[in-house]
Protein backbone atom coordinates (compact mmCIF):
# COMPACT_ATOMS: atom_id res chain seq x y z
CA UNK A 1 0.00 0.00 0.00
CA UNK A 2 1.32 3.27 -1.56
CA UNK A 3 1.24 6.01 1.59
CA UNK A 4 3.78 8.68 0.18
CA UNK A 5 1.51 11.51 -0.72
CA UNK A 6 3.85 14.60 -0.20
CA UNK A 7 3.46 17.64 1.37
CA UNK A 8 0.78 20.02 -0.26
CA UNK A 9 2.17 22.64 1.45
CA UNK A 10 5.73 23.25 2.30
CA UNK A 11 4.18 26.85 4.25
CA UNK A 12 3.16 24.84 7.13
CA UNK A 13 4.41 24.71 9.97
CA UNK A 14 4.83 20.96 11.03
CA UNK A 15 5.99 21.26 14.62
CA UNK A 16 3.31 20.88 16.35
CA UNK A 17 1.47 17.14 17.46
CA UNK A 18 -1.36 15.55 15.93
CA UNK A 19 -3.63 13.30 17.91
CA UNK A 20 -5.41 10.71 15.77
CA UNK A 21 -7.89 8.27 17.73
CA UNK A 22 -9.80 5.31 16.15
CA UNK A 23 -10.45 2.21 17.51
CA UNK A 24 -9.29 0.43 14.46
CA UNK A 25 -5.41 -0.23 14.57
CA UNK A 26 -5.34 -0.51 10.78
CA UNK A 27 -7.12 3.38 10.20
CA UNK A 28 -4.85 4.39 13.08
CA UNK A 29 -1.44 3.02 10.97
CA UNK A 30 -2.76 4.53 7.67
CA UNK A 31 -3.39 7.60 8.88
CA UNK A 32 -0.20 8.09 10.83
CA UNK A 33 2.08 6.53 8.40
CA UNK A 34 0.24 9.23 5.62
CA UNK A 35 1.11 11.95 8.10
CA UNK A 36 4.53 11.18 9.22
CA UNK A 37 5.23 10.97 5.45
CA UNK A 38 4.40 14.49 5.53
CA UNK A 39 6.17 15.62 8.00
CA UNK A 40 4.10 15.82 10.61
CA UNK A 41 4.29 15.09 14.68
CA UNK A 42 1.95 12.29 15.29
CA UNK A 43 0.45 10.09 18.40
CA UNK A 44 -1.62 7.63 17.37
CA UNK A 45 -4.16 6.05 19.77
CA UNK A 46 -7.08 2.81 19.72
CA UNK A 47 -8.15 4.27 22.98
CA UNK A 48 -9.81 7.66 23.15
CA UNK A 49 -9.33 7.77 27.28
CA UNK A 50 -5.58 6.83 26.96
CA UNK A 51 -5.73 9.65 24.12
CA UNK A 52 -7.10 12.17 26.53
CA UNK A 53 -4.93 11.22 29.19
CA UNK A 54 -1.73 11.55 26.80
CA UNK A 55 -3.63 15.18 25.38
CA UNK A 56 -4.16 16.51 29.25
CA UNK A 57 -0.17 15.73 30.49
CA UNK A 58 1.02 17.08 26.86
CA UNK A 59 -1.95 19.99 25.90
CA UNK A 60 0.32 22.89 24.79
CA UNK A 61 2.11 20.49 22.31
CA UNK A 62 -0.89 19.35 20.47
CA UNK A 63 -2.27 21.50 17.53
CA UNK A 64 -5.21 19.12 15.66
CA UNK A 65 -7.10 15.95 17.05
CA UNK A 66 -8.34 13.63 14.65
CA UNK A 67 -11.09 11.67 15.89
CA UNK A 68 -13.41 8.96 14.55
CA UNK A 69 -16.90 9.32 15.06
CA UNK A 70 -17.93 5.47 16.52
CA UNK A 71 -15.52 4.03 19.21
CA UNK A 72 -15.95 2.35 22.10
CA UNK A 73 -16.03 3.49 25.41
CA UNK A 74 -16.08 7.53 24.31
CA UNK A 75 -17.57 8.84 21.12
CA UNK A 76 -15.47 11.38 18.79
CA UNK A 77 -17.77 14.02 19.86
CA UNK A 78 -17.71 13.64 23.58
CA UNK A 79 -13.41 13.21 23.25
CA UNK A 80 -13.46 16.61 21.54
CA UNK A 81 -15.83 18.16 24.29
CA UNK A 82 -13.47 17.09 26.70
CA UNK A 83 -10.12 17.29 25.28
CA UNK A 84 -11.23 21.59 23.85
CA UNK A 85 -12.20 21.99 27.26
CA UNK A 86 -8.68 21.83 28.74
CA UNK A 87 -7.49 23.40 25.17
CA UNK A 88 -9.89 25.66 23.27
CA UNK A 89 -7.87 26.64 20.90
CA UNK A 90 -7.11 22.91 19.67
CA UNK A 91 -8.57 21.92 16.15
CA UNK A 92 -10.97 18.95 16.06
CA UNK A 93 -10.99 17.08 12.77
CA UNK A 94 -13.79 14.10 12.90
CA UNK A 95 -13.90 11.20 10.67
CA UNK A 96 -17.27 9.28 10.10
CA UNK A 97 -18.53 6.43 7.61
CA UNK A 98 -21.85 7.69 8.93
CA UNK A 99 -23.93 10.21 7.16
CA UNK A 100 -23.67 13.39 8.93
CA UNK A 101 -26.57 16.16 8.52
CA UNK A 102 -25.01 19.98 7.40
CA UNK A 103 -27.53 20.93 10.19
CA UNK A 104 -25.49 19.24 13.23
CA UNK A 105 -21.98 19.93 12.09
CA UNK A 106 -22.86 23.99 11.84
CA UNK A 107 -24.32 23.32 15.29
CA UNK A 108 -21.14 21.90 16.17
CA UNK A 109 -19.03 24.28 13.98
CA UNK A 110 -20.88 27.36 15.36
CA UNK A 111 -20.43 25.80 19.17
CA UNK A 112 -16.53 25.88 17.97
CA UNK A 113 -16.28 22.07 19.02
CA UNK A 114 -16.22 20.70 15.02
CA UNK A 115 -13.71 22.40 12.90
CA UNK A 116 -14.13 20.14 10.04
CA UNK A 117 -15.60 16.39 9.36
CA UNK A 118 -14.27 14.31 6.57
CA UNK A 119 -16.49 11.64 4.94
CA UNK A 120 -14.84 7.44 4.66
CA UNK A 121 -13.78 6.63 2.84
CA UNK A 122 -11.26 9.37 2.14
CA UNK A 123 -8.10 9.29 0.10
CA UNK A 124 -4.26 10.01 2.23
CA UNK A 125 -3.81 13.06 -0.16
CA UNK A 126 -7.27 14.25 1.33
CA UNK A 127 -6.11 13.51 4.41
CA UNK A 128 -2.97 14.99 4.58
CA UNK A 129 -4.82 18.25 2.37
CA UNK A 130 -7.43 18.74 4.94
CA UNK A 131 -4.59 18.67 7.96
CA UNK A 132 -2.58 21.28 6.53
CA UNK A 133 -5.08 23.17 6.27
CA UNK A 134 -6.28 23.07 10.03
CA UNK A 135 -2.73 23.61 10.79
CA UNK A 136 -2.58 26.52 9.12
CA UNK A 137 -5.75 27.80 10.44
CA UNK A 138 -4.36 27.35 13.89
CA UNK A 139 -0.89 29.09 12.59
CA UNK A 140 -2.89 31.78 12.17
CA UNK A 141 -5.03 31.80 15.30
CA UNK A 142 -2.32 31.10 17.20
CA UNK A 143 -0.46 34.35 15.73
CA UNK A 144 -3.23 36.90 16.47
CA UNK A 145 -3.72 35.68 20.07
CA UNK A 146 -0.22 37.26 20.47
CA UNK A 147 -0.52 40.30 18.06
CA UNK A 148 -1.26 43.76 19.88
CA UNK A 149 -4.71 44.67 20.58
CA UNK A 150 -4.22 47.87 17.32
CA UNK A 151 -3.56 44.84 15.14
CA UNK A 152 -6.16 42.61 15.43
CA UNK A 153 -8.88 43.40 12.69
Amino acid sequence: MDISVGSASPLVDKTGVIGVIDDEWDIVQLYRDALLASGFSVYAFTNPLIALEHFRVNRNSYVLIISDLRMPGMDGIELIKQIKAINPNIRALLITAFEVEDSVFHQYKKGNLIDYILQKPITMKNLVTEVENQVKIQQVQRTKMKLPRSYKS
